[in-house]
């Protein structure tokens, strides 16, 4: 999981700084919506009238303060490296190494894969028991194998 924002063609520090401020942004983002998601988790119980399992409240709790404390962490470590150049450097190497970034390609192929099968064994299994299940578990599928054609030719085109 180490490698997952790894990438860019990145050939001096200036233009690496650059990506490391991009992916500071998102760090921050991915923060934001670890707050509303804890935000989300509180208000259920106290401020709307929902009838929420306390299990579930958990768990958006948990993701919520995940996704918070995980976007502040990494936002930490790329603020530090900006600060130091021989980091940077050291950082902008392995991260725009070749080998690293098709190892990268290569794991999110397998990793889309396995998620797939999961998702349909989920909801044909699920859906014995939960009808609703197959629905929602099947639209997903389907919204990642339609975002995967429309950047397919995206890219196709561009590059």
């Amino acid at each position: 999981m180490r490698r997952i924002p790894c990438g860019g063609k990145a050939n001096t520090n200036e233009e690496y700084r650059e990506i490391l401020k991009n992916r500071m942004i998102i760090m921050s983002i991915i923060s934001i919506i670890g707050i509303i998601t804890i935000a989300l988790a509180f208000a259920t119980k106290f401020y709307l009238n929902t009838s929420i399992n306390d299990n579930i409240r958990g768990a958006y709790l948990g993701i919520g303060m995940g996704l918070f404390v995980s976007g502040i962490v990494l936002w930490i470590k790329n603020r530090l490296l900006l600060n130091n150049d021989e980091k940077l450097k050291e950082s902008r190497i392995n991260n725009t190494d070749e080998r690293i970034q098709e190892i990268s390609r290569k794991s999110f192929k397998i990793a889309g894969i396995v998620m797939l099968i999961a998702l349909y064994l989920t909801a044909i299994i699920g859906g014995l028991f939960y009808p609703i299940i197959v629905e929602a578990l099947l639209f997903i599928s389907c919204i990642f194998l339609i975002s995967y054609i429309i950047s397919f030719k995206y890219y196709n085109r561009k590059m």
